[in-house]
């Protein structure tokens, strides 16, 4: 099992800053309070984001190095 501390995060139930750990085990994974022993499952169905029906005129810019004189 891993376990990792979120620098900054806050429990949403004791409200204790740094004191949630992320930990994995195989595919799982989940948040627990160190504090007040609060858990909570990360969600595994991640929703796609969908296409607007009207596109909107926002447009990539990439900007490329200047080449050297």
């Amino acid at each position: 099992m891993k376990r990792r501390f979120i620098a900054g995060a806050k429990c949403p139930k004791c409200e204790t800053m740094d004191r949630i750990v992320m930990l994995t085990s195989g595919d799982a994974e989940w948040i627990e309070c160190i504090e007040c022993s609060y858990s909570e499952n990360r969600p595994t169905h991640v929703e796609e984001p969908t296409e607007p029906a009207v596109p909107d005129e926002v447009g990539v810019i990439q900007f490329k190095p200047r080449q050297p004189k």
